[in-house]
């Protein structure tokens, strides 16, 4: 089963890259000599922090628990319903923060984004015309008077509303697609920038990261049924990777914690976040539910926000 929408995960590809080449709890050698492209100079720089912004902003609009998904569901409902009906029109309340989000990426400069800075424009721009398109009924359903107009009003407004969900949802898959390439580059450079510094705990966080996308992208990708055999096969795979990643994690945090080392605390909630997440995949395996996978998704969206905090760079 392929799901529209997705946590962002890295493509499995990267499998065969940086993080798949150090599965032990034995630290990779330190790279000499190696060329970064001009703008790489540190993890924290506005590369990542426009990604990380456009990150949160997709979960927000496409996996969170008041995404467009469900309000578009609902908007398929009202459609449907009566003059005589109680009808409850909602629109998704992650709208205006998604949107915010977008925009604060939008006004960070970085010429290396210029084709997700366009694709986030876009669904900018979508994204808004729903907001007021679907403001303009609020009222109107709001006080019933749609009783008065035997939802004469509403209909004129249904094809409007309805193209721009679905130039939203197609701007967004734009989005998906570029964030996917773009992650699994950002954290190949994150983790060659803390292996050349030795910081084996910056090292094994990120790949941990990376791990749980690799997992999530399993199922993002896959046309296969959520109750598929060989799904999980794959998946079980990528579990111990994880599993793997998350024994040196905790292995380094324990290590710089004995050396009196500072701002450990982030990495140790990435550590129990994505622990949990483990936690979720199992639940997933046995029950075969998209609860399960949507538990999964949340728990991945606070790893990346709690290893904003681990670096210093909060929302």
């Amino acid at each position: 089963m392929k799901f529209v929408a997705i946590a962002l995960p890295v493509l499995l590809a990267a499998a065969a890259g940086l993080a798949g080449c150090n599965q032990t709890s034995e630290k990779p050698a330190v790279t000499q000599n190696v060329t970064h492209t001009p703008f790489v100079q540190h993890p924290e720089n506005a590369f990542s922090k426009k990604l990380d912004l456009y990150t949160q902003a997709y979960y927000l609009l496409m996996n969170g628990p008041d995404s467009l998904q469900p309000a578009y569901n609902t908007f398929h409902l009202v459609r449907k319903a009566k003059s005589a009906d109680d009808i409850r029109f909602s629109t998704s309340r992650s709208l205006n923060r998604g949107l915010e989000l977008f925009g604060q990426g939008l006004a960070i400069e970085d010429e290396n984004l210029g084709d997700l800075d366009d694709a986030v424009r876009n669904a900018w721009q979508a994204g808004n015309k729903l907001r007021q398109d679907e403001q303009e009924l609020e009222p109107y359903f709001r006080n019933r008077e749609y009783r008065k107009d035997h939802l004469a009003k509403a209909r004129a407004s249904y094809n409007a509303i309805q193209n721009d969900y679905e130039a939203m949802f197609s701007h967004m898959a734009k989005i998906e697609t570029l964030l996917l390439q773009y992650r699994k580059e950002e954290s190949v450079r994150r983790m060659d920038f803390f292996r050349e510094k030795g910081d084996w705990l910056g090292y094994y966080t990120e790949e941990s990261i990376q791990n749980a996308q690799d997992l999530l992208a399993l199922f993002a990708e896959s046309e296969e049924p959520l109750d598929s055999t060989t799904l999980y096969a794959r998946g079980n795979q990528l579990l111990r990777r994880l599993e793997t990643s998350l024994a040196a994690q905790r292995k380094a945090y324990e290590e710089a914690r004995a050396s009196s080392r500072k701002n450990t605390a982030a990495s140790l909630s990435v550590y129990r976040i994505l622990t949990s997440l483990v936690g979720s995949y199992r639940d997933l395996r046995q029950h075969k539910k998209t609860g399960d996978l949507a538990a999964m998704h949340k728990k991945f969206n606070d790893a990346l926000m709690a290893n904003r905090r681990r670096t210093g760079k909060p929302y």
